[in-house]
């Protein structure tokens, strides 16, 4: 499949999913294009570990952008936009391989599968650590007791 077809269909499956989860129409657009944005990151890192991670780098840093400009919560964004990288289908042929009783290749694939979801946890991770400690949201109080 051509890579405008994979973010046409990136697209389209971020506004299905940011519907089917009831997400405000105002946030729905701007879900959909940070995460063809964050999936053109992706395509454009060959589809590799550091594509995982790069990728979702890119969409917790705008979805947090994108929250702060909008006050609303980053999890908004983020929640839709991060579906079309998560990687089902290296999930899927795992099983079947593994139901099959082919376990190098189960583990063969289920080795990069679980590295790119950790490529993916470590990126959300590292967005939100940036933007809550480094550019908190508003003035801390000073007699804040916690």
């Amino acid at each position: 499949m051509s890579w405008w077809m994979q973010l046409l269909a990136c697209f389209a499956a971020t506004v299905g999913y940011s519907a089917l989860i009831k997400l405000p129409r105002s946030a729905v657009f701007i879900t959909a294009c940070v995460a063809v944005a964050g999936y053109g990151v992706f395509l454009l890192m060959d589809q590799s570990t550091v594509g995982y991670f790069l990728a979702t780098l890119l969409i917790g840093i705008v979805c947090e952008i994108c929250a702060r400009i909008m006050k609303r919560a980053a999890t908004l964004f983020v929640t839709g936009a991060i579906i079309p990288l998560v990687p089902g289908n290296g999930l899927y042929l795992t099983m079947r391989y593994l139901a099959e009783g082919d376990y190098q290749m189960a583990g063969n694939i289920g080795t990069e599968t679980v590295m790119g979801l950790c490529g993916i946890a470590l990126a959300m991770t590292v967005s939100a650590v940036l933007f809550n400690n480094f550019l908190p949201k508003g003035k801390k109080r000073k007699d804040a007791t916690c």
